[in-house]
């Protein structure tokens, strides 16, 4: 209840109005809530961990390796991906504040987590962790982060870029802190978040490196960890099961994964949500296509392209009903919507050209209609 008190607070605006400073709000008012969340929980609550005690100092060195490795990884992608500048201030006082801000924040979640998880996991451990991980996961996703998508690919980002990798990265936290209680949890995310936050610069990274690093690396992690331990305290048999569970963590994260990338176009095959009637009776308004992506140059006359309109700036899938040669433009490919009285008055060029319809879904894109909340696409020049 504490801790969705503090979410709400959070993301209450008209409490950030009333304070009416945002350093008092983020740098003195956030923190105290939470210092009083540890505080609540080191006088009335016994943490006391699954872990052995004298496997203490090896935990808490796995704690430390795994989120070394991870960063390691991360400046490996920012090889690939870039690197920039980080968004934080590095002055004397902006460095004090911001170690206030993220020392008590790490102090009172993870005081908080480790309560949670050992003092309610002791028939079903792994089913306690993923739950409060799943907890941990959305209160640090913002309100507005959650709002603020306005279409199916930017949701799958969202999910991508936020939501996996920090489900994935809490997943490790809560079983550090089932084993090793709070302290090992904080080894573990507050070398990450150090990191994060008083680093000059950081990797750049693409979300979509950014939701393979942040959602595989902590998940083989723990199966690492897991092992590691079990084997050192040579409970290997005992825990038989608990391993085939983390195995079915590591299958749903990657088919969740895989889902996600799909649906936002990174693999030959992608799906596109048919919003218009101008391809019937063959395509209809909620249907899906799938497309395969395609050079320009390898359209036909009588395929169904998926391209994009360059005055309008929306995504069009049309018929090529001519395909013409125009001096110092080469090919060019005219279309038209098979239920539309005309051809578009454009021609495509094959740099728009983005893939070629090879099979239509009915009606399962309906969903994705009713929560579009973008305008109606400005359709001059194009009947769609």
């Amino acid at each position: 209840m504490l801790l969705s008190a503090i979410y709400l607070i959070d993301g209450l605006p008209f409490l950030k109005k009333i304070v009416e400073s945002t350093f008092l709000f983020s740098y003195v008012l956030k923190p105290a809530l939470w210092v009083c969340l540890a505080l609540i929980v080191l006088y009335f609550a016994k943490v006391k961990p699954v872990g052995k005690l004298r496997f203490k100092s090896y935990l808490n060195s796995l704690a430390f390796v795994c989120a070394v490795s991870y960063i390691l990884l991360m400046i490996m992608g920012g090889f690939l991906d870039g690197f920039g500048k980080s968004p934080y201030s590095f002055t004397p006082f902006a460095i004090i504040m911001n170690v206030i801000l993220v020392g008590s924040t790490l102090g009172g979640q993870e005081l908080a987590r480790a309560y949670l998880i050992n003092n309610l996991s002791a028939k079903r451990p792994f089913l306690i962790i993923s739950i409060v991980s799943l907890f941990f996961t959305f209160i640090n996703i913002t309100t507005a982060q959650l709002l603020q998508f306005k279409s199916l690919s930017e949701v799958a980002k969202l999910a991508g870029q936020n939501i996996f990798p920090l489900f994935s990265e809490n997943l490790l936290t809560s079983y550090f802190a089932y084993l090793g209680g709070p302290v090992t949890a904080l080894i573990y995310k507050g070398t990450l978040q150090a990191y994060q936050w008083f680093c000059p610069i950081l990797p750049n990274l693409g979300w979509m490196s950014k939701t393979f690093l942040g959602t595989f690396v902590p998940f083989i992690s723990l199966i690492i960890v897991q092992n590691l331990y079990l084997y050192e305290s040579r409970e290997v048999k005992r825990h038989s099961r608990d391993k085939e569970s983390t195995l079915g963590w590591i299958l749903t994260s990657v088919a969740a994964v895989v889902i996600v990338w799909f649906a936002v176009g990174l693999f030959p095959i992608y799906p596109q949500v048919i919003a218009t009637g101008s391809m019937e009776p063959l395509i209809k308004p909620g249907d899906v296509v799938l497309a395969k992506k395609i050079k320009g140059q390898e359209a036909k006359l009588g395929d169904i392209i998926h391209f994009r309109h360059l005055e309008n700036k929306i995504y069009i899938v049309h018929r090529v009903v001519d395909v013409k040669t125009e001096k110092g433009k080469g090919q060019l490919f005219q279309t038209q919507g098979d239920n539309n009285s005309s051809a578009d008055s454009k021609l495509v060029e094959p740099q728009q050209i983005k893939g070629k319809v090879i099979q239509v879904i009915p009606k399962i894109g309906w969903p994705t209609l009713y929560l579009r909340s973008e305008g109606d696409p400005n359709t001059d020049n194009v009947e769609i």
